[in-house]
């Protein structure tokens, strides 16, 4: 199922998503007679559509690594607690250094503390005989125990660093600037490349570990590989714009369904994809927040409804079900 032929379509539906997100914010929708227009997009309205295209790109590149790693669709990094963890380990550093550590240790710090969550859930599903329904209940319960223990280190933050704890724990692109802008983009780029660098050893893991062993692939180091490497995608864009949740979910399984089950072709339209979703939801959020009058609508709010709609589909059509 799915074909290589969708993917012109999916980076021209890109492409004008991310024109339509340059011309609406809360000032109103821009008009491109107007020269003073110009100034707005490129303060504002650019450096926010950027973050959301390259934070949209990894996750969604993330959660293919993972549920490949696994062989659970359902796997990602919101659900097995990579996402809470890794905000974890990153506020813990900012705290110690009171808001200026050593540059690159809260991102280093977010990878370890996204894959030791990452192991948690596993341990704890290997305790009920690691099914895909009991690695999503490890996840959850992992998940929703650092959620609990990130939010109050968010507010400590807040108070004592000044971080937009809200906007943190909801997930949000309005606080773009440049060099989160740049690092988002570098994971997007590093998520292609790991993407294509794994593609066949997860392909023949998929096989089996038999098989994968027969074709020269060890399966424990190709799953360890891709689950460092989500780990360490999911850390940047968590850093980057806080929790933006369900994104690993819904954009893999959209890449298999369009793009076909074969990694190679599945993780591109999984950062495609993602990308695409990140959009939407930045979007949506500047539209709801103009409809109702409000300074802004967190992306991370409308990923996490779509993708918690999205993760009852998947449960209600057997997402749980082995094979």
């Amino acid at each position: 199922m799915g074909s290589p032929r969708v993917f012109p379509w999916l980076g021209a539906a890109l492409a004008l998503l991310f024109l339509a997100s340059l011309s609406v914010g809360p000032a109103g929708v821009y008009n491109p007679l107007d020269p003073g227009g110009w100034g707005l997009i490129l303060r504002l309205r650019l450096l926010r559509s950027l973050l959301a295209l390259g934070v949209g790109a990894a996750l969604g590149a993330a959660g293919a690594l993972m549920q490949y790693s696994v062989s659970n669709p359902l796997a990602s990094p919101s659900i097995l607690g990579v996402s809470p963890g890794a905000l974890l380990a990153s506020v813990l550093v900012l705290l110690a250094w009171d808001g200026a550590p050593l540059p690159g240790l809260p991102l280093l710090a977010g990878t370890l503390g996204g894959f030791a969550a990452y192991l948690a859930s596993a341990g704890l599903a290997a305790r009920l005989g690691f099914t895909r329904a009991g690695l999503v209940l490890a996840g959850l319960a992992v998940s929703s125990l650092l959620s609990g223990l990130s939010s109050m280190l968010v507010m400590l933050a807040e108070a004592r660093l000044g971080m937009p704890a809200a906007m943190v724990l909801l997930g949000s692109f309005a606080y773009a600037v440049p060099g989160d802008v740049y690092t988002a983009l570098g994971a997007a780029a590093a998520a292609a490349l790991l993407g294509a660098a794994l593609a066949r050893g997860l392909d023949a893991v998929s096989y089996g570990d038999e098989a994968a062993a027969a074709m020269g692939y060890s399966p424990a180091r190709v799953r360890l590989a891709a689950s460092l490497a989500a780990a360490a995608l999911t850390s940047v864009c968590v850093y980057a714009a806080g929790l933006i949740g369900f994104v690993g979910l819904v954009a893999p399984n959209a890449a298999r369904l369009l793009a076909g089950g074969h990694p190679s072709r599945s993780i591109p339209g999984s950062l495609l994809l993602g990308a695409a979703t990140a959009l939407s939801a930045d979007l949506a959020g500047r539209l709801l927040a103009l409809a109702m009058g409000l300074g802004e609508v967190p992306a991370g709010l409308i990923t996490s409804s779509v993708g918690g709609a999205f993760l009852a589909y998947m449960l209600l059509r057997g997402g749980l079900e082995e094979g």
